[in-house]
């Protein structure tokens, strides 16, 4: 699959979660031993020793250990198959850096074609499109599903033959500690069977920090559950629809945020965009409520107001390329129909592709 000459690597793979991760490996050890490149030179630069991060990824390894060892089985198959350590892999999901995301979620209130939908853009380090991977799993005990991921080690958003779906916005915090990665929470998200199943596994006690996770199943039931390390809130759709970005929007939960009291490094226009981006989503489904399909969305996730910090973020350019910021992916989950709609590299150029379940 393409888009502007980048191609997105699918990976099928089944069984139990340690054949899953084996398999995976084999695919992947390439964009893996990359991806852990990538992330020493990133440590190196914050001044920060890889030993020392690997005792802190031990430290949390050893919550996500109990909270689902069915993943951390995966890893360590993935680190056999591969070639890469259990401890490098590890390291890569303590990355504490934030994406910059925008969510849309709809039901048959708000669609012409009565579909449930859940469209997501990813926006992350352009220098990581080399490292996505689509991820067709049919594990041995749950249902199937299509993921996107980085490296087949980081699971970002997907959806299952259950009929649910996730995403996930980054939200600046400030309780943060160590406890289960926010990544690790993504392997039982896609293996729940019900709004609710899911909704325990976002609201998990012992969480390191947290997103802002998006929910969607296919009866039409929409959540996002708005995290911290210590608190979280659950807002419901109202109307058939829910906007989110990367800013809290419950009252109680606003006192933890970060980014808009100056202590994040986040500069004041990269935090007003969330804000911006947020309203700007709401009135193109507002403008077409009840008018909402598949295409709406792609056209939605497209959008370029207050460009280039728009919904189709396009990077600043007073980033260096190496560190530079834009939507990496795009996608439409159509809950109804089990089918996943997927955009390499920004929607506004990248070529849309339609896939099913394993």
């Amino acid at each position: 699959m393409s888009g502007n000459g980048v191609r997105l690597q699918v990976c099928e793979a089944f069984g139990s979660s340690r054949q899953i991760g084996s398999r995976l490996g084999k695919q992947c050890a390439t964009i893996g031993d990359s991806m852990v490149s990538k992330a020493k030179k990133r440590l190196q630069k914050s001044g920060m020793r890889w030993k020392d991060a690997v005792v802190l990824a031990r430290s949390c390894m050893s919550y996500a250990e109990d909270f689902d060892p069915a993943y951390v089985e995966w890893l360590r198959g993935y680190s056999e198959s591969s070639g890469i350590s259990y401890d490098d892999l590890s390291v890569l999901l303590m990355d504490g850096e934030s994406g910059f995301c925008t969510d849309v979620l709809l039901n048959e209130e708000a669609t012409e074609d009565g579909a449930v939908y859940s469209a997501h853009t990813e926006d992350w380090r352009a220098a990581d499109l080399r490292h996505l991977v689509l991820i067709k799993g049919k594990p041995k005990n749950g249902p199937a599903f299509l993921v996107m991921s980085l490296g087949g080690i980081e699971l970002d958003a997907g959806m299952n033959s259950a009929g649910l779906s996730f995403t996930g916005n980054s939200l600046q915090q400030d309780d943060t500690r160590v406890g289960i990665p926010k990544l690790c929470l993504a392997r039982k998200l896609l293996m729940s069977r019900t709004i609710s199943e899911a909704i325990s596994v976002a609201t998990a006690a012992d969480r390191a920090s947290s997103y802002n996770i998006n929910l969607c199943y296919k009866s039409g039931e929409l959540y996002c559950v708005e995290g911290s390390a210590t608190e979280h809130a659950l807002l419901y759709a109202h109307n058939g629809y829910l906007v989110h970005t990367n800013h809290y929007l419950d009252k109680r939960m606003v006192r933890h945020e970060k980014s808009f009291r100056g202590r994040s490094g986040i500069t004041l226009e990269r935090g007003a965009d969330t804000i911006v981006r947020y309203h700007r989503a709401l009135r193109l489904v507002n403008k077409n409520l009840g008018l909402v399909k598949a295409n709406v969305l792609k056209d939605l996730l497209g959008d370029h107001v207050d460009y280039p910090y728009s919904i189709c973020y396009h990077g600043s350019e007073h980033q260096p390329p190496s560190d530079r910021t834009r939507t990496i992916f795009a996608l439409v989950m159509d809950l109804t129909r089990s089918r996943m709609h997927v955009c390499v590299d920004n929607p506004c150029k990248g070529k849309w592709r339609e896939l099913e379940f394993y």
